[in-house]
Protein backbone atom coordinates (compact mmCIF):
# COMPACT_ATOMS: atom_id res chain seq x y z
CA UNK A 1 0.00 0.00 0.00
CA UNK A 2 2.91 1.96 0.83
CA UNK A 3 4.86 1.82 -1.95
CA UNK A 4 2.87 0.00 -4.86
CA UNK A 5 -0.34 0.99 -6.96
CA UNK A 6 -2.79 -1.98 -6.25
CA UNK A 7 -4.70 -3.06 -9.09
CA UNK A 8 -8.25 -1.51 -9.63
CA UNK A 9 -9.48 -5.34 -10.12
CA UNK A 10 -8.05 -6.16 -6.91
CA UNK A 11 -9.56 -3.06 -4.81
CA UNK A 12 -12.58 -3.72 -6.34
CA UNK A 13 -12.60 -7.45 -5.32
CA UNK A 14 -11.17 -6.81 -1.85
CA UNK A 15 -14.10 -3.94 -1.68
CA UNK A 16 -16.58 -6.63 -2.81
CA UNK A 17 -15.52 -8.48 0.26
CA UNK A 18 -16.34 -5.81 2.72
CA UNK A 19 -19.91 -4.60 1.07
CA UNK A 20 -20.74 -8.56 1.19
CA UNK A 21 -19.65 -8.73 5.27
CA UNK A 22 -21.40 -5.09 6.06
CA UNK A 23 -25.21 -6.51 4.67
CA UNK A 24 -24.35 -10.16 5.77
CA UNK A 25 -24.23 -12.22 1.97
CA UNK A 26 -23.35 -15.49 1.93
CA UNK A 27 -21.12 -17.60 -0.45
CA UNK A 28 -24.34 -18.80 -2.16
CA UNK A 29 -26.93 -16.14 -0.51
CA UNK A 30 -27.37 -12.87 -1.10
CA UNK A 31 -28.90 -10.42 0.58
CA UNK A 32 -29.91 -6.87 0.20
CA UNK A 33 -27.94 -3.88 0.03
CA UNK A 34 -29.34 -0.92 1.59
CA UNK A 35 -26.82 1.88 0.94
CA UNK A 36 -24.80 2.11 -2.40
CA UNK A 37 -21.29 1.38 -1.45
CA UNK A 38 -19.84 5.17 -2.76
CA UNK A 39 -21.98 6.49 -0.48
CA UNK A 40 -21.01 3.82 2.78
CA UNK A 41 -17.55 5.18 1.50
CA UNK A 42 -18.38 9.26 2.24
CA UNK A 43 -17.28 10.46 5.63
CA UNK A 44 -19.56 10.40 8.12
CA UNK A 45 -21.05 13.92 8.48
CA UNK A 46 -21.82 13.83 4.35
CA UNK A 47 -23.86 11.21 5.13
CA UNK A 48 -22.07 8.50 4.37
CA UNK A 49 -20.93 5.82 7.38
CA UNK A 50 -17.23 6.31 7.10
CA UNK A 51 -16.08 3.07 5.34
CA UNK A 52 -12.94 3.40 3.79
CA UNK A 53 -12.35 2.56 -0.13
CA UNK A 54 -9.64 0.58 -0.75
CA UNK A 55 -8.34 2.69 -4.26
CA UNK A 56 -9.14 5.91 -2.20
CA UNK A 57 -6.60 4.32 0.95
CA UNK A 58 -3.98 3.04 -1.39
CA UNK A 59 -3.19 6.78 -2.27
CA UNK A 60 -2.90 7.94 0.78
CA UNK A 61 -0.67 5.82 1.33
CA UNK A 62 1.46 6.43 -1.57
CA UNK A 63 1.18 10.06 -1.05
CA UNK A 64 2.66 9.47 2.45
CA UNK A 65 6.03 7.49 0.79
CA UNK A 66 5.90 11.21 -1.22
CA UNK A 67 5.67 13.61 1.47
CA UNK A 68 8.45 10.98 2.80
CA UNK A 69 10.43 11.93 0.31
CA UNK A 70 10.20 15.47 0.26
CA UNK A 71 10.85 15.73 3.92
CA UNK A 72 13.18 12.90 4.87
CA UNK A 73 16.25 14.25 2.49
CA UNK A 74 19.00 12.66 4.51
CA UNK A 75 17.85 9.52 4.60
CA UNK A 76 19.27 6.86 2.47
CA UNK A 77 16.28 5.94 -0.25
CA UNK A 78 15.11 9.38 -0.23
CA UNK A 79 18.34 10.07 -1.65
CA UNK A 80 18.52 7.50 -3.91
CA UNK A 81 15.17 7.83 -5.45
CA UNK A 82 15.65 11.49 -6.19
CA UNK A 83 19.29 11.05 -7.59
CA UNK A 84 17.96 8.04 -10.13
CA UNK A 85 14.34 9.97 -10.81
CA UNK A 86 14.24 13.56 -9.22
CA UNK A 87 17.26 14.94 -10.17
CA UNK A 88 17.66 19.02 -11.00
CA UNK A 89 14.14 19.60 -9.41
CA UNK A 90 13.18 20.96 -5.98
CA UNK A 91 10.40 20.22 -3.96
CA UNK A 92 6.70 18.71 -5.53
CA UNK A 93 8.22 19.20 -9.10
CA UNK A 94 10.88 15.60 -8.04
CA UNK A 95 7.64 13.49 -7.93
CA UNK A 96 6.70 13.40 -11.56
CA UNK A 97 6.38 10.83 -14.22
CA UNK A 98 9.60 9.87 -15.71
CA UNK A 99 9.97 7.51 -19.02
CA UNK A 100 11.51 3.72 -18.35
CA UNK A 101 10.91 4.54 -14.55
CA UNK A 102 10.52 1.44 -12.07
CA UNK A 103 6.29 0.53 -11.36
CA UNK A 104 7.35 1.96 -7.54
CA UNK A 105 8.35 5.46 -8.73
CA UNK A 106 5.24 5.23 -10.90
CA UNK A 107 3.14 4.68 -8.61
CA UNK A 108 4.11 7.08 -6.25
CA UNK A 109 3.38 9.96 -9.21
CA UNK A 110 -0.04 8.43 -8.87
CA UNK A 111 -0.70 10.27 -5.95
CA UNK A 112 1.26 13.86 -7.24
CA UNK A 113 -1.85 15.39 -7.51
CA UNK A 114 -3.31 14.05 -3.79
CA UNK A 115 -0.46 15.62 -2.25
CA UNK A 116 -0.02 18.90 -4.23
CA UNK A 117 -3.47 19.57 -3.43
CA UNK A 118 -2.88 19.10 0.36
CA UNK A 119 0.81 20.78 0.34
CA UNK A 120 0.61 24.50 1.29
CA UNK A 121 3.67 26.96 1.83
CA UNK A 122 5.24 27.86 5.16
CA UNK A 123 5.97 31.26 4.32
CA UNK A 124 8.93 32.05 6.83
CA UNK A 125 11.89 34.96 5.66
CA UNK A 126 9.97 34.96 1.99
CA UNK A 127 13.30 34.79 0.34
CA UNK A 128 12.64 31.66 -2.21
CA UNK A 129 9.20 31.66 -2.97
CA UNK A 130 8.14 33.51 -5.85
CA UNK A 131 5.02 35.74 -5.23
CA UNK A 132 3.66 35.69 -8.60
CA UNK A 133 4.83 31.74 -9.76
CA UNK A 134 4.77 29.55 -6.40
CA UNK A 135 1.28 28.23 -5.18
CA UNK A 136 1.90 29.63 -1.64
CA UNK A 137 -1.58 30.74 -1.12
CA UNK A 138 -3.26 29.03 -3.12
CA UNK A 139 -3.04 25.87 -4.87
CA UNK A 140 -2.52 27.61 -8.58
CA UNK A 141 0.21 30.52 -8.61
CA UNK A 142 -1.61 33.82 -8.11
CA UNK A 143 -0.49 35.24 -11.76
CA UNK A 144 -3.10 32.84 -12.80
CA UNK A 145 -6.31 34.68 -10.56
CA UNK A 146 -4.66 37.72 -11.12
CA UNK A 147 -7.04 40.86 -12.31
CA UNK A 148 -4.85 42.53 -14.13
CA UNK A 149 -1.18 42.63 -16.42
CA UNK A 150 1.44 41.40 -13.96
CA UNK A 151 4.84 43.24 -16.01
CA UNK A 152 7.38 40.11 -16.96
CA UNK A 153 9.95 41.68 -14.85
CA UNK A 154 7.82 41.67 -11.51
CA UNK A 155 6.93 37.83 -11.67
CA UNK A 156 9.81 36.52 -10.33
CA UNK A 157 10.17 38.95 -7.45
CA UNK A 158 10.06 36.99 -4.04
CA UNK A 159 7.86 37.06 -1.29
CA UNK A 160 10.41 38.93 0.86
CA UNK A 161 10.07 42.94 -1.59
CA UNK A 162 6.40 42.76 -0.30
CA UNK A 163 6.88 43.09 3.35
CA UNK A 164 7.53 45.71 5.15
CA UNK A 165 10.86 45.02 7.93
CA UNK A 166 8.20 45.13 10.75
CA UNK A 167 6.26 42.43 8.93
CA UNK A 168 3.63 44.42 7.34
CA UNK A 169 2.15 44.03 3.77
CA UNK A 170 2.83 46.16 1.03
CA UNK A 171 -0.66 45.90 0.47
CA UNK A 172 -0.09 48.86 -2.69
CA UNK A 173 1.87 46.71 -4.47
CA UNK A 174 -0.77 43.89 -5.01
CA UNK A 175 -4.11 45.00 -4.06
CA UNK A 176 -5.91 46.03 -7.07
CA UNK A 177 -4.18 42.95 -8.74
CA UNK A 178 -5.69 39.69 -6.90
CA UNK A 179 -9.28 38.80 -6.17
CA UNK A 180 -10.36 40.45 -2.27
CA UNK A 181 -11.06 36.89 -1.19
CA UNK A 182 -7.60 36.06 -1.54
CA UNK A 183 -6.59 39.33 -1.09
CA UNK A 184 -7.95 38.97 3.02
CA UNK A 185 -5.90 35.89 3.20
CA UNK A 186 -2.56 36.96 2.35
CA UNK A 187 -3.22 39.81 4.93
CA UNK A 188 -3.33 37.27 7.48
CA UNK A 189 -0.36 35.36 6.97
CA UNK A 190 2.96 36.55 8.85
CA UNK A 191 6.15 37.36 6.93
CA UNK A 192 9.24 37.15 9.07
CA UNK A 193 11.96 39.09 7.68
CA UNK A 194 14.45 38.30 10.17
CA UNK A 195 14.46 34.28 10.47
CA UNK A 196 17.09 32.53 9.08
CA UNK A 197 14.93 29.56 7.86
CA UNK A 198 14.28 29.50 4.57
CA UNK A 199 10.26 28.69 3.37
CA UNK A 200 9.02 25.04 3.66
CA UNK A 201 6.66 22.41 2.70
CA UNK A 202 3.54 21.74 5.26
CA UNK A 203 0.53 19.34 5.16
CA UNK A 204 -2.75 21.85 4.95
CA UNK A 205 -4.79 18.75 5.85
CA UNK A 206 -3.79 18.83 9.33
CA UNK A 207 -4.01 20.99 12.15
CA UNK A 208 -0.50 20.88 13.13
CA UNK A 209 1.07 20.83 9.45
CA UNK A 210 2.21 16.97 9.71
CA UNK A 211 1.15 14.17 7.10
CA UNK A 212 -1.00 11.31 7.95
CA UNK A 213 -2.54 8.75 5.46
CA UNK A 214 -6.20 9.77 7.12
CA UNK A 215 -6.22 13.41 6.17
CA UNK A 216 -4.76 12.75 2.91
CA UNK A 217 -7.96 9.79 2.47
CA UNK A 218 -10.45 12.63 3.76
CA UNK A 219 -8.80 15.27 1.44
CA UNK A 220 -10.32 12.98 -1.47
CA UNK A 221 -13.57 12.54 -0.23
CA UNK A 222 -14.14 16.35 0.08
CA UNK A 223 -17.23 17.82 -1.37
CA UNK A 224 -19.54 20.54 -0.52
CA UNK A 225 -20.97 21.17 3.09
CA UNK A 226 -23.91 18.62 3.41
CA UNK A 227 -26.91 21.22 4.85
CA UNK A 228 -27.91 18.03 7.36
CA UNK A 229 -24.02 17.70 8.29
CA UNK A 230 -25.01 19.26 12.53
CA UNK A 231 -28.05 15.81 11.94
CA UNK A 232 -24.93 13.87 10.71
CA UNK A 233 -22.91 14.60 14.03
CA UNK A 234 -25.83 14.62 16.31
CA UNK A 235 -26.69 10.62 15.16
CA UNK A 236 -22.41 9.61 15.39
CA UNK A 237 -22.72 11.22 18.84
CA UNK A 238 -25.69 10.46 20.44
CA UNK A 239 -24.87 8.57 24.15
CA UNK A 240 -26.88 5.25 22.51
CA UNK A 241 -25.09 1.89 21.67
CA UNK A 242 -24.00 2.12 17.93
CA UNK A 243 -26.63 -0.51 16.36
CA UNK A 244 -29.12 2.73 17.26
CA UNK A 245 -26.54 4.97 15.47
CA UNK A 246 -27.19 2.72 12.51
CA UNK A 247 -30.62 2.12 12.77
CA UNK A 248 -31.04 6.26 12.45
CA UNK A 249 -28.25 6.60 10.06
CA UNK A 250 -30.30 4.41 7.81
CA UNK A 251 -33.77 6.05 8.70
CA UNK A 252 -32.68 9.13 7.80
CA UNK A 253 -31.58 8.14 4.62
CA UNK A 254 -34.80 6.65 4.40
CA UNK A 255 -33.04 3.31 3.61
CA UNK A 256 -34.64 1.52 6.69
CA UNK A 257 -36.82 -1.64 4.82
CA UNK A 258 -40.17 -1.08 5.25
CA UNK A 259 -42.93 -2.65 3.37
CA UNK A 260 -42.93 0.68 0.99
CA UNK A 261 -39.36 0.51 0.09
CA UNK A 262 -39.58 -3.30 -0.29
CA UNK A 263 -42.30 -2.70 -2.79
CA UNK A 264 -40.17 0.10 -4.97
CA UNK A 265 -37.28 -2.70 -4.99
CA UNK A 266 -39.68 -5.44 -6.08
CA UNK A 267 -38.97 -7.58 -3.10
CA UNK A 268 -42.33 -7.40 -2.39
CA UNK A 269 -46.07 -7.11 -3.87
CA UNK A 270 -47.74 -5.90 -0.49
CA UNK A 271 -46.67 -2.35 0.65
CA UNK A 272 -49.29 -2.31 3.35
CA UNK A 273 -48.76 -2.45 7.29
CA UNK A 274 -49.26 -5.90 8.42
CA UNK A 275 -49.72 -4.04 12.15
CA UNK A 276 -52.47 -2.24 11.55
CA UNK A 277 -53.47 -2.85 7.87
CA UNK A 278 -52.40 0.96 6.48
CA UNK A 279 -52.13 0.63 2.35
CA UNK A 280 -48.92 2.04 2.98
CA UNK A 281 -46.06 1.10 5.53
CA UNK A 282 -43.02 3.46 5.03
CA UNK A 283 -40.48 4.58 7.70
CA UNK A 284 -42.90 7.23 9.76
CA UNK A 285 -45.92 5.05 9.74
CA UNK A 286 -43.84 2.07 11.44
CA UNK A 287 -42.19 5.01 13.32
CA UNK A 288 -44.91 7.10 14.29
CA UNK A 289 -48.18 6.63 13.03
CA UNK A 290 -48.83 3.13 13.30
CA UNK A 291 -51.16 2.23 16.23
CA UNK A 292 -48.11 1.08 18.96
CA UNK A 293 -46.03 4.53 17.80
CA UNK A 294 -49.36 6.59 17.79
CA UNK A 295 -49.83 5.19 21.43
CA UNK A 296 -46.85 5.55 22.60
CA UNK A 297 -46.11 8.62 21.40
CA UNK A 298 -49.12 10.79 22.36
CA UNK A 299 -48.02 9.98 25.76
CA UNK A 300 -44.04 10.68 25.97
CA UNK A 301 -43.87 13.28 23.01
CA UNK A 302 -42.83 16.84 24.24
CA UNK A 303 -45.83 18.86 25.97
CA UNK A 304 -47.67 21.66 23.77
CA UNK A 305 -45.56 19.69 20.65
CA UNK A 306 -48.05 17.21 19.88
CA UNK A 307 -49.77 18.91 17.20
CA UNK A 308 -46.74 19.89 15.06
CA UNK A 309 -45.50 16.55 16.29
CA UNK A 310 -47.92 14.85 14.39
CA UNK A 311 -48.06 17.32 11.40
CA UNK A 312 -44.49 16.82 9.97
CA UNK A 313 -43.18 14.90 6.94
CA UNK A 314 -40.54 12.40 7.52
CA UNK A 315 -38.03 14.29 6.98
CA UNK A 316 -38.40 17.35 9.03
CA UNK A 317 -39.74 14.55 11.82
CA UNK A 318 -36.63 12.81 12.29
CA UNK A 319 -34.59 16.28 11.77
CA UNK A 320 -36.56 18.12 14.25
CA UNK A 321 -36.63 15.43 16.93
CA UNK A 322 -32.98 14.61 16.57
CA UNK A 323 -31.73 18.21 17.03
CA UNK A 324 -33.85 18.54 20.40
CA UNK A 325 -31.21 18.24 23.30
CA UNK A 326 -33.44 19.71 25.88
CA UNK A 327 -33.25 17.67 28.86
CA UNK A 328 -36.21 15.13 30.32
CA UNK A 329 -36.38 14.83 34.31
CA UNK A 330 -34.41 11.34 34.07
CA UNK A 331 -31.47 13.65 32.96
CA UNK A 332 -31.83 12.00 29.62
CA UNK A 333 -31.65 14.06 26.48
CA UNK A 334 -34.87 14.20 24.09
CA UNK A 335 -33.09 13.68 21.24
CA UNK A 336 -31.15 10.06 23.35
CA UNK A 337 -34.23 9.32 24.62
CA UNK A 338 -36.39 9.67 21.24
CA UNK A 339 -33.51 7.37 19.35
CA UNK A 340 -33.88 4.59 21.66
CA UNK A 341 -38.15 4.73 21.63
CA UNK A 342 -38.04 5.00 17.95
CA UNK A 343 -35.20 1.72 17.61
CA UNK A 344 -37.54 -0.33 19.83
CA UNK A 345 -40.22 0.53 18.29
CA UNK A 346 -38.81 -0.80 14.64
CA UNK A 347 -37.67 -3.38 16.56
CA UNK A 348 -41.33 -4.38 17.75
CA UNK A 349 -42.40 -3.99 14.20
CA UNK A 350 -39.95 -6.46 13.14
CA UNK A 351 -40.89 -9.37 15.41
CA UNK A 352 -44.55 -8.74 13.89
CA UNK A 353 -43.21 -9.14 10.81
CA UNK A 354 -40.99 -12.15 11.02
CA UNK A 355 -42.86 -13.81 14.09
CA UNK A 356 -46.25 -12.74 13.83
CA UNK A 357 -48.78 -10.17 15.42
CA UNK A 358 -49.00 -12.19 18.20
CA UNK A 359 -45.61 -12.31 19.10
CA UNK A 360 -45.08 -8.58 19.47
CA UNK A 361 -45.55 -6.28 22.06
CA UNK A 362 -49.02 -4.71 22.71
CA UNK A 363 -48.82 -1.15 22.89
CA UNK A 364 -48.64 -0.79 27.30
CA UNK A 365 -46.56 -3.26 27.04
CA UNK A 366 -44.30 -1.97 24.40
CA UNK A 367 -44.47 1.85 26.15
CA UNK A 368 -43.61 0.00 29.61
CA UNK A 369 -40.26 -1.97 28.02
CA UNK A 370 -39.23 1.22 26.21
CA UNK A 371 -39.64 3.49 29.24
CA UNK A 372 -37.53 0.76 30.83
CA UNK A 373 -34.78 0.02 28.61
CA UNK A 374 -34.37 3.61 28.10
CA UNK A 375 -33.64 4.60 31.75
CA UNK A 376 -31.68 1.10 31.92
CA UNK A 377 -29.30 2.11 28.99
CA UNK A 378 -28.99 5.74 30.47
CA UNK A 379 -27.64 4.34 33.58
CA UNK A 380 -25.81 2.31 31.78
CA UNK A 381 -24.03 5.05 29.78
CA UNK A 382 -23.60 7.15 32.67
CA UNK A 383 -21.83 4.31 34.99
CA UNK A 384 -18.20 5.38 35.28
CA UNK A 385 -15.89 3.35 32.99
CA UNK A 386 -13.50 1.24 34.70
CA UNK A 387 -10.91 2.85 31.69
CA UNK A 388 -9.91 6.38 32.93
CA UNK A 389 -11.39 7.99 29.67
CA UNK A 390 -13.64 6.02 28.53
CA UNK A 391 -17.06 6.07 27.51
CA UNK A 392 -19.30 7.35 30.64
CA UNK A 393 -16.27 8.56 32.55
CA UNK A 394 -17.89 11.28 35.12
CA UNK A 395 -15.55 14.56 35.63
CA UNK A 396 -15.76 16.15 38.78
CA UNK A 397 -16.63 19.75 38.22
CA UNK A 398 -17.01 22.47 41.19
CA UNK A 399 -18.36 26.21 40.81
CA UNK A 400 -15.78 28.94 41.07
CA UNK A 401 -15.72 32.74 41.06
CA UNK A 402 -13.82 33.87 38.29
CA UNK A 403 -12.78 37.57 37.37
CA UNK A 404 -9.25 40.08 36.45
CA UNK A 405 -6.64 40.32 38.98
CA UNK A 406 -4.43 42.91 39.07
CA UNK A 407 -0.67 42.12 38.65
CA UNK A 408 2.01 42.02 41.65
CA UNK A 409 3.99 44.93 42.29
CA UNK A 410 6.05 45.83 39.41
CA UNK A 411 4.34 43.83 36.59
CA UNK A 412 1.66 45.18 34.05
CA UNK A 413 -0.84 42.87 33.19
CA UNK A 414 -1.47 42.33 29.11
CA UNK A 415 -4.71 40.65 28.26
CA UNK A 416 -5.03 39.36 24.98
CA UNK A 417 -7.85 38.17 22.60
CA UNK A 418 -8.36 36.97 19.19
CA UNK A 419 -11.65 37.09 16.93
CA UNK A 420 -12.62 34.74 13.90
CA UNK A 421 -16.06 35.82 12.33
CA UNK A 422 -16.46 31.97 10.80
CA UNK A 423 -13.11 30.16 11.32
CA UNK A 424 -11.46 31.00 8.68
CA UNK A 425 -13.37 34.34 8.10
CA UNK A 426 -13.02 38.18 8.82
CA UNK A 427 -10.42 37.86 11.59
CA UNK A 428 -8.76 40.69 14.03
CA UNK A 429 -7.38 41.02 17.65
CA UNK A 430 -7.37 42.85 20.63
CA UNK A 431 -5.90 43.64 23.64
CA UNK A 432 -5.06 46.01 26.98
CA UNK A 433 -2.35 47.02 29.51
CA UNK A 434 -2.92 47.73 32.69
CA UNK A 435 -1.97 48.57 36.23
CA UNK A 436 -1.41 46.88 39.57
CA UNK A 437 -5.04 49.06 40.38
CA UNK A 438 -6.62 48.21 37.07
CA UNK A 439 -5.89 51.45 35.21
CA UNK A 440 -5.80 51.88 31.35
CA UNK A 441 -1.99 52.37 30.48
CA UNK A 442 -2.51 51.08 26.60
CA UNK A 443 -4.50 49.28 24.18
CA UNK A 444 -4.56 48.14 20.41
CA UNK A 445 -6.98 46.69 17.86
CA UNK A 446 -5.72 45.06 14.69
CA UNK A 447 -7.12 44.21 11.80
CA UNK A 448 -5.62 41.23 9.25
CA UNK A 449 -8.23 40.18 7.04
CA UNK A 450 -9.46 36.63 6.78
CA UNK A 451 -7.67 33.89 9.43
CA UNK A 452 -8.62 30.94 11.65
CA UNK A 453 -9.78 31.46 15.09
CA UNK A 454 -6.38 30.11 16.53
CA UNK A 455 -4.40 32.24 14.06
CA UNK A 456 -5.91 35.45 15.69
CA UNK A 457 -5.28 34.14 18.74
CA UNK A 458 -1.46 34.03 17.66
CA UNK A 459 -1.32 37.48 16.58
CA UNK A 460 -3.15 39.21 19.33
CA UNK A 461 -0.25 37.78 21.59
CA UNK A 462 2.49 38.44 19.03
CA UNK A 463 0.78 42.29 18.84
CA UNK A 464 0.24 42.62 22.73
CA UNK A 465 4.19 41.78 23.19
CA UNK A 466 5.29 44.30 20.84
CA UNK A 467 2.97 46.97 22.35
CA UNK A 468 4.46 46.31 25.70
CA UNK A 469 8.10 46.27 24.95
CA UNK A 470 7.39 49.76 22.84
CA UNK A 471 5.60 51.15 26.24
CA UNK A 472 8.89 50.00 27.74
CA UNK A 473 7.56 47.77 30.24
CA UNK A 474 9.58 45.25 31.66
CA UNK A 475 8.08 42.80 33.68
CA UNK A 476 4.73 41.45 31.81
CA UNK A 477 2.08 38.81 33.22
CA UNK A 478 0.38 37.58 29.38
CA UNK A 479 -3.01 36.42 29.68
CA UNK A 480 -5.37 34.83 26.88
CA UNK A 481 -8.02 32.76 27.10
CA UNK A 482 -6.94 30.13 24.78
CA UNK A 483 -5.15 27.40 26.32
CA UNK A 484 -3.85 25.97 22.90
CA UNK A 485 -2.32 29.43 21.29
CA UNK A 486 -0.04 29.03 25.28
CA UNK A 487 0.48 25.31 24.38
CA UNK A 488 1.85 26.00 20.98
CA UNK A 489 3.93 28.85 21.83
CA UNK A 490 5.63 26.34 24.71
CA UNK A 491 5.74 23.85 22.28
CA UNK A 492 8.96 23.92 20.35
CA UNK A 493 8.64 20.56 18.54
CA UNK A 494 6.74 22.71 15.05
CA UNK A 495 8.81 23.30 12.24
CA UNK A 496 5.90 22.24 9.39
CA UNK A 497 3.30 23.61 11.60
CA UNK A 498 0.80 26.24 9.52
CA UNK A 499 1.59 29.01 12.03
CA UNK A 500 5.39 28.24 12.42
CA UNK A 501 6.69 31.61 11.32
CA UNK A 502 4.58 33.63 13.92
CA UNK A 503 4.93 31.00 16.96
CA UNK A 504 9.14 31.59 16.15
CA UNK A 505 8.21 35.48 16.16
CA UNK A 506 6.56 35.32 19.11
CA UNK A 507 9.21 33.38 21.11
CA UNK A 508 12.00 35.83 19.82
CA UNK A 509 9.57 38.54 21.45
CA UNK A 510 9.39 37.05 24.71
CA UNK A 511 12.96 35.41 24.90
CA UNK A 512 14.48 39.55 24.60
CA UNK A 513 15.97 41.23 27.66
CA UNK A 514 12.56 41.06 30.04
CA UNK A 515 10.46 39.17 32.32
CA UNK A 516 7.14 37.40 30.84
CA UNK A 517 5.09 35.13 31.99
CA UNK A 518 1.70 33.46 29.84
CA UNK A 519 -0.91 32.12 32.04
CA UNK A 520 -3.99 30.78 30.67
CA UNK A 521 -7.44 32.62 31.74
CA UNK A 522 -11.27 31.96 31.60
CA UNK A 523 -13.02 34.51 29.39
CA UNK A 524 -14.65 36.15 32.48
CA UNK A 525 -11.43 37.38 33.41
CA UNK A 526 -10.68 38.54 30.07
CA UNK A 527 -13.70 40.44 29.09
CA UNK A 528 -11.54 43.95 27.99
CA UNK A 529 -9.29 41.76 25.49
CA UNK A 530 -12.85 40.19 24.40
CA UNK A 531 -14.62 43.17 23.59
CA UNK A 532 -11.72 44.48 22.09
CA UNK A 533 -11.20 41.51 19.61
CA UNK A 534 -14.87 41.86 18.23
CA UNK A 535 -14.77 45.66 17.51
CA UNK A 536 -11.25 45.06 15.34
CA UNK A 537 -13.40 43.60 13.03
CA UNK A 538 -14.80 47.03 11.74
CA UNK A 539 -11.13 48.76 11.22
CA UNK A 540 -9.20 48.94 8.24
CA UNK A 541 -6.37 46.94 7.82
CA UNK A 542 -3.33 47.06 10.92
CA UNK A 543 -3.00 47.47 13.89
CA UNK A 544 -4.13 50.79 16.34
CA UNK A 545 -3.33 51.94 19.50
CA UNK A 546 -6.21 52.81 21.95
CA UNK A 547 -4.81 55.23 24.38
CA UNK A 548 -8.01 55.33 26.01
CA UNK A 549 -11.07 52.80 26.99
CA UNK A 550 -14.16 53.24 24.48
CA UNK A 551 -16.61 54.92 26.01
CA UNK A 552 -18.67 51.44 25.43
CA UNK A 553 -15.81 49.44 27.38
CA UNK A 554 -15.28 51.75 30.47
CA UNK A 555 -17.73 49.96 32.68
CA UNK A 556 -15.71 46.77 32.51
CA UNK A 557 -12.46 48.44 32.66
CA UNK A 558 -14.22 49.73 35.86
CA UNK A 559 -15.93 46.30 37.06
CA UNK A 560 -12.37 44.65 36.86
CA UNK A 561 -11.05 47.39 38.55
CA UNK A 562 -13.52 46.90 41.44
CA UNK A 563 -12.71 43.06 41.83
CA UNK A 564 -16.49 41.85 40.35
CA UNK A 565 -16.12 38.40 39.10
CA UNK A 566 -18.76 35.61 37.78
CA UNK A 567 -19.40 32.10 38.37
CA UNK A 568 -17.93 29.24 36.58
CA UNK A 569 -18.52 25.71 35.88
CA UNK A 570 -15.00 24.01 35.59
CA UNK A 571 -13.51 21.07 35.83
CA UNK A 572 -12.18 20.15 39.15
CA UNK A 573 -8.79 19.62 39.12
CA UNK A 574 -8.60 23.06 37.03
CA UNK A 575 -9.53 25.28 40.17
CA UNK A 576 -5.93 25.49 41.17
CA UNK A 577 -4.67 26.54 38.12
CA UNK A 578 -7.04 29.87 38.01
Amino acid sequence: MNTELIPSTVCKSIDRMNRDFIWGDEEDKSKMHLVAWDKMTQPKLQGGAGLRSLKQANLAMLAKSGWRLLKEKDSLWTQLMVAKYGRQRENLDIIRPIQGSSFTWRSFTKASDLLRKGCAWNIKNGKRTKFWLDPWVLQVPLKEVALGHIPESDTAEPIERFVEEDGTWRTELFEDLIPSDVFQKILSIGVDKMATEDDTIFWSASSDGRFSAKTAYSLQNQGTPDPDEDVWKIIWSLPVPERIRSFLWLAFLGRLASNSHLFSRKVTNNQSCGSCGHPVESILHILRDCTAARYFWLRHSPPGLQASFFNMDESDWLRGNLRNSEPLGSGMSWAAFFSVASWLLWKNRCTSSFRGSSSALSPPSLEYSIMAKCKLWHEAWQAPSPLPYGRGSMTARTTVMVGWTPPIHGWVALNVDGASNGNPGAAGAGGVLRDGTGNWIAGFLANFGTATAILAELWAVFHGLVMAWKKGYRAVRLESDSQLAIQLINNRSDPVHPHATLLSAIRRKIGQDWLVSITHVYREGNRVADWLSKHSLVYPYGVHEVANPPPELASIVREDAMGISFERRIVAMDSTSL
